[in-house]
């Protein structure tokens, strides 16, 4: 109510001309421009600072960098629509009669508040007959001058869309949160991809909001005066201790007298330096937070007039930078400022150099120097270590501090070391290699660690070492086991062999009674449980054991032809054995995970389509007794080939295991395919689409029995549900899904629709659209919620919205890869540490293909080439 009371008269005493010039050229603003950090300026001053500054554009006012193009950068309507008020009202002032802007010929008479447009007494009785314009306000030329309120017409005056010219800017977009006119409701901004609502409905909510950060960025500027208060009385008492110390200084030099005069002088300029130097530190904290300061009081000031004085689009044009600006502020940290303790101690000795006494000055560890550190000593050798003791600008100080260093021999026993001070701010330490090994030196002043304290300095004698091992035919393989000793296959002697540093032989140890052939080992590799790995080539497997050679397990799969190398990766822990020409990978239980060259065969029939999203939003869909994968974006990726038949449904759990569904039996396999479960389902006919529920049961369609059916994690039956008298048909589903407000989304075939229920089975809605042919297998997108259904006839994939608004479909890739590998993989890391395409494109392995190049874009693509279709096919990753 306030606001609605301020007069043109007054508000015009209160805008001056600084308020609507740019701080750049001076002038009035010309197509004002407002910075993410809600400073405005110029269109043509940004683009000749930027050029200035060689591309890089920092706002003049808070040197803040702004990467957004100068093009993009959002205009200042509250300034424009105030700059224009203000000039407008001004020529009313002026002794020069306005002209009416319709015919530029004749002296205006009114003034269009809605167009905004002064009119001659013809031009308004033209304005007037349109019916378009017949709601607008016009006001005689004494009215406009005396009669209307300041914010009555900032409000009023209309703001026009930027793209529709003569569009009035009325409705507010919640999509893209920008203000729209109506033909932008239509054409850029259409429903249901962008949400529209009234623009004063929206500003009233973003005020409420607004009135919110605006106590939060008040909080702030309390804060930072507080701390302003707090530097300026630090910048006061340094003046006062650096008095109180010259103090000193002269009633020591007037007891000596003669001998004190030059020193004295030497004393007073060294503290004098000190002062000015940490006076120039505190005068730039102070000029920091002071900066802060403005720039909150500034941002406050103008948004607390924006929010008064604005009007809807005023506001909202800026909500996202309004936003952010203010959080910045009240997220902006400040250093806490400290400064050095300089101090005058008075010296004893009048026969001394420095009689009077020193400027002592505290020590800063982590800028005192070390130099002349060795790489290596020869054993028996030793080195001068130099310490040059510095303050925390990296000054030298004298005398050189309490300085203790100690060291640490190969043996664990520990020793102080002699520190000499040179007098001139370093001193020097003596170390030497008494024993072979690494020495620790570690040198504190007041118990904190010097820069580059401990060192590490290693003690040798010329060559290391030579190891030979007579008792060994032929050793293949190496690796050290936690004890240091060599651990290495021994294939002559069909065992592996321990030997310790020096090459002698600790023990061995063999499987031969407990295989089928001889054992014959070719590597070794020893995991962070001590479980030594052991490829074995006769049998064709990897044998497991501790360290003792006990027998604990071994794993073979029948793509293991001649295993060779193994190593055990230390992210993922899995275990990659080399095979002729291929490595293969495994958990350390022997599951296999992946390899290369597996082929796909070509589809003659379709016979299901089943669909699963996992937790990155990838899409998984079953078709007879293959698995094709899709992107979040419905491109397709690669394909899984599985050896148990048909494949009637699949699921997928917040883990990302997969559950495959057969005729009447659930197989779980890992994120990797490896097999994990199984469980029988003997009391269903032939199940058909499956879930998992919040509860961790198995929900699965039924639909031999009109029924949708929920079993325990051991396959034991807990309940069903059916909708037998509430369709025009017999249920009949196909598959289920369940949101994330537990309502279970089920493919209805007989009726062709979707059915929705709670998880009792009680009916809520059920949809459906005339591109449905023959729902099948359904699934609910856990990043975008949005509805997948597959459809057999069609042979596609149509998205929906929860509420059964159809959105679009993709088709299923159907024809297979054939050819051979011709060239190089490009490796890339993810996140678990490997650095294969087999692991960034998991089971892309099973596609075989002619050639293959992966981009370094995101989202990367992997581009194929197919010699049978005489094509390149482009997946995404």
């Amino acid at each position: 109510m306030a606001a609605a009371s301020v007069t043109v008269k007054s508000v015009l005493k209160e805008i001056g001309d600084d308020h609507l010039s740019c701080s750049i050229c001076l002038e009035f603003y010309k197509n004002p421009k407002i910075l993410p950090c809600l400073h405005t300026f110029c269109e043509q001053c940004l683009v000749d600072l930027k050029a200035k500054s060689g591309g890089v554009l920092n706002c003049p006012a808070c040197r803040i960098q702004c990467d957004t193009p100068i093009q993009d950068v959002k205009p200042n309507f509250f300034v424009t629509s105030l700059l224009d008020t203000v000039q407008k009202k001004r020529q009313l002032t002026s002794d020069k009669p306005l002209m009416c802007e319709t015919c530029q010929e004749k002296i205006a008479t009114h003034r269009c508040v809605d167009c905004p447009q002064f009119c001659c007494n013809v031009c308004v009785i033209a304005h007037e007959r349109i019916p378009a314009l017949q709601s607008h306000k016009v006001l005689t030329i004494e009215e406009y001058k005396a009669g209307e309120t300041w914010r009555h017409q900032m409000v009023q005056s209309k703001v026009f869309c930027s793209e529709h010219k003569g569009s009035h800017l009325e409705f507010y977009c919640d999509t893209c949160q920008v203000p729209v006119c109506l033909k932008c409701t239509i054409v850029n901004h259409r429903v249901p991809e962008h949400a529209h609502r009234n623009l004063q409905e929206v500003v009233e909510e973003y005020k409420t909001q607004l009135k919110g950060q605006l106590e939060q960025l008040k909080q702030k500027e309390k804060q930072l005066k507080k701390e302003k208060a707090t530097a300026e009385a630090t910048r006061e008492k340094i003046g006062e201790k650096c008095e109180v110390e010259k103090k000193k200084v002269t009633k020591r030099a007037t007891e000596i007298m003669k001998k004190v005069t030059s020193e004295k002088n030497k004393l007073i300029d060294a503290l004098n330096e000190n002062y000015r130097q940490d006076r120039k530190d505190a005068e730039v904290a102070v000029d920091e937070v002071e900066l802060k300061h403005v720039n909150t009081v500034s941002t406050y000031d103008y948004l607390e007039t924006l929010m008064h004085h604005g009007n809807a689009v005023h506001l909202l044009s800026m909500r996202t930078e309004n936003t952010n600006r203010i959080a910045e502020l009240v997220a902006m940290k400040t250093k806490q400022f400290t400064y050095n303790a300089v101090e005058f101690n008075q010296g004893i000795d009048l026969t001394a150099y420095a009689l009077l006494g020193v400027v002592k000055s505290e020590a800063c560890p982590s800028k005192c120097t070390v130099e002349n550190i060795p790489k290596q000593l020869l054993r028996g050798e030793s080195i001068n270590l130099l310490i040059t003791t510095r303050d925390s600008r990296g000054r030298k100080i004298i005398p050189c501090q309490d300085i203790k260093v100690k060291m640490r021999n190969p043996d664990a026993s520990w020793e102080d070391i002699d520190v000499t001070d040179n007098n001139d701010g370093t001193c020097q330490v003596m170390i030497k290699g008494k024993m072979e090994g690494e020495h620790q030196v570690t040198m504190t002043i007041d118990n904190q660690h010097l820069s580059g304290s401990p060192l590490h300095i290693p003690v040798i004698s010329g060559l290391v070492q030579t190891v030979e091992t007579p008792d060994s035919e032929r050793l293949s393989g190496i690796t050290i086991n936690k004890h240091g000793d060599f651990v290495t296959g021994d294939p002559g002697n069909n065992r592996v062999t321990i030997h310790d540093r020096d090459g002698n032989y600790k023990q061995s140890f063999t499987f031969t009674d407990q295989l089928a052939k001889p054992f014959r080992p070719q590597d070794v590799a020893i995991s962070d449980r001590n479980e030594y790995f052991m490829t074995d080539v006769n049998n064709k497997q990897v044998v497991v054991s501790d360290e003792n050679g006990k027998l604990i397990r071994k794993f073979r799969t029948s793509e293991v032809n001649n295993p060779g190398g193994i190593a055990i990766n230390p992210v993922t822990k899995n275990v990659y054995v080399s095979d002729e020409n291929y490595i293969g990978k495994y958990t350390q239980d022997g599951k296999y995970i992946n390899s290369i060259d597996i082929q796909l065969k070509r589809i003659k029939r379709i016979h299901f389509l089943n669909v699963a999203i996992n937790s990155h939003g990838v899409v998984y869909v079953t078709i007879n007794e293959f698995i094709q994968v899709f992107s979040k974006e419905d491109v397709f990726m690669y394909k899984i080939s599985l050896t148990q038949g048909l494949l009637n449904g699949v699921a997928i759990d917040k883990n990302d295991c997969l559950y495959i569904l057969g005729s009447n039996k659930i197989t779980k396999y890992d994120r990797y395919m490896g097999l994990v479960q199984t469980v029988e389902t003997p009391d269903s006919e032939r199940l058909s689409g499956i879930t998992i529920n919040k509860h961790g049961d198995f929900v699965t369609a039924d639909p031999g029995n009109n029924r949708v059916t929920i079993h325990d994690r051991d396959g034991n039956y807990k309940q069903s549900f059916t909708f037998t008298d509430q369709l025009a048909k017999p249920f009949g589903p196909q598959d289920v899904a369940i949101s994330d407000d537990n309502e279970y989304f089920m493919t209805d075939k007989n009726n062709k629709q979707v059915v929705v229920s709670d998880e009792n089975g009680k009916l809520i809605r059920k949809f459906r659209t005339s591109e449905v042919n023959n729902p099948g297998r359904i699934a609910i997108n856990p990043v975008t919620k949005n509805v997948y259904v597959s459809d057999k006839n069609k042979k596609c994939i149509r998205k929906y919205t929860q509420d059964g608004k159809y959105i679009n479909s993709f088709d299923i890739q159907l024809e297979p890869i054939y050819g051979q590998v011709i060239c190089s993989i490009h490796k890339q890391d993810n996140e678990e540490g490997e650095n294969d395409i087999y692991s960034v494109f998991p089971r892309i392995s099973e596609i075989t293909y002619d050639g293959i190049a992966v981009s370094n874009e995101v989202p990367c693509k992997i581009a194929v080439v197919d010699s049978i279709n005489k094509c390149i096919k482009v997946f995404v990753e």
